[in-house]
């Protein structure tokens, strides 16, 4: 599943090489990667060789893939290394390239989105003239996928080609597929390197880049730790806090029951353990459904449903739910005059956009009113947030809309750091904009920007 995501990244001016060992290795990276292309409409081609045409097909087939379909249309085309690189008898590199940039005009001519094609390259091991010239193609390729609308993954059988061969492959390969990782290769070469056009000093600079991007990727994956462990703590804390008190008025109950003493139980306590019961598993709701979001929106499955929403209606129902919420702590909530707004939305993600805004608002408000705005700019709605609040530094106003980031620390306010993350990524789902207009000391105002028609 890991893999078929990275593929899923992939697009044009890609130049993937794919090191396999097994057939399994081999139709994990191939099929998901031009059935991809076949998705997007992209015109396919697999150049055969190490395999039949026939063992292709049922690989295929196999993992639900309408092969022949596809053939009948004329979006995928099967080729021999004959048809494709030895169509002169002998290997051009150039001739080649030129093949490949005349296949994408054609298909581009014919209405598909691109072009992207994967060959089994065992048949450079063959004896025909120019094969010697294998590693100065998969450079030049390297000068003619950048810009382009293709891409290619070029398969080397490990059991096939030597140990010389493979290292030189990675040397012409900005990415390769290994096992089920796709890996940016740091033992890339530029294609002048590889080919003898570049200069002692230009290679000495390109060896001080790579180990200065190395040691940029260390450092990245350092933070990348550091937030993990610093989010599980804060995970921790938000999950135990409300089940520490449920569990401490569970305790309570216990022992009154185990007394006997019934005249403890009043209708008006009784409702309060119930409002605080309330109020504990409504946040617990919300942590573990925050943490199910950033999942969903992690591994792309942040669905819409779509439908007429009147946002207007949508502000009130909000405020109302809120409302309890914002009494409790003391804080005004007022909706401005508003026109009647319709648009295709999903009414239920917006509400949460604007429960998180409410929440950021009443957490961050100092105590002070809080007013929701809605207003029609064109073919466009801006729902804004107001607060008289802390307000936010200049630095701040871009970091917080990322996963667990906030503008002060978790010692100073509850929270995971996802609200406006999840806020985000739910409107620009829907083709919007979030934004915020802030000084310190001066309060914020969260405005998401939608376009009627999503």
């Amino acid at each position: 599943m890991e893999l078929q995501q990275e593929l899923q990244r992939m697009g044009h001016g890609d130049h993937l090489c794919l090191v396999y060992e097994t057939a399994e290795q081999q139709w994990d990276a191939i099929i998901p990667y031009l059935s991809e292309g076949l998705e997007r409409n992209e015109a396919c081609l697999y150049v055969i060789d190490d395999r039949d045409l026939e063992e292709v097909r049922q690989a295929f087939l196999a993992r639900g893939v309408d092969v022949d379909g596809y053939v009948r249309s004329g979006q995928l085309t099967f080729a021999t290394k004959r048809e494709a690189y030895l169509r002169s008898g002998t290997f051009d590199p150039a001739a080649m390239i030129a093949f490949l940039d005349q296949t994408v005009q054609e298909a581009l001519a014919a209405g598909r989105t691109g072009f992207r094609v994967t060959a089994e390259m065992t048949w450079a091991l063959g004896q025909e003239c120019g094969c010697e010239r294998l590693i100065e193609y998969e450079a030049r390729l390297s000068h003619f996928f950048p810009g382009s609308r293709a891409s290619a993954i070029c398969q080397y059988n490990r059991k096939r080609f030597g140990a010389d061969i493979i290292r030189d492959v990675l040397r012409t390969h900005p990415v390769a597929i290994l096992g089920n990782q796709v890996c940016p290769n740091l033992y890339y070469e530029k294609p002048g390197m590889v080919l003898g056009q570049e200069s002692t000093e230009q290679r000495v600079e390109w060896m001080i880049q790579q180990l200065q991007r190395f040691r940029t990727a260390e450092r990245k994956l350092e933070r990348a730790v550091q937030a993990r462990d610093e989010f599980l703590s804060v995970a921790s804390h938000e999950l135990n806090t409300p089940l520490t008190s449920l569990k401490l008025q569970v305790q309570s109950l216990t022992r009154t029951l185990a007394r006997g003493d019934t005249t403890a139980l009043t209708p008006e306590k009784v409702a309060r353990t119930a409002d605080r019961t309330d109020r504990q598993l409504r946040r617990l709701s919300r942590v573990v459904s925050d943490l199910l979001d950033v999942s969903r929106i992690h591994a792309h499955k942040l669905k819409l449903i779509l439908e007429p929403v009147e946002m207007r209606e949508l502000v009130a129902d909000v405020v109302e739910r809120t409302s309890a919420e914002f009494a409790w702590a003391g804080v005004r909530l007022d909706i401005a005059p508003s026109p009647k707004v319709v648009g295709l939305w999903d009414r239920s993600r917006l509400e949460q956009v604007l429960l998180n805004l409410l929440s950021n608002a009443l957490k961050y408000g100092a105590g002070k009113p809080v007013r929701v705005e809605v207003k029609l700019d064109g073919e466009r709605v801006r729902l804004s947030v107001v607060d008289q609040g802390i307000g936010l530094r200049e630095e701040d106003r871009a970091r917080i809309f990322e996963r667990f980031e906030r503008a002060i620390s978790a010692n100073e306010a509850s929270g995971l750091g996802l609200g406006l993350y999840i806020a985000r990524e739910i409107v620009q789902a829907h083709g919007g904009h979030i934004s915020v207009e802030s000084q310190p000391g001066a309060g914020s105002t969260f405005t998401v920007t939608l376009p009627l028609d999503a």
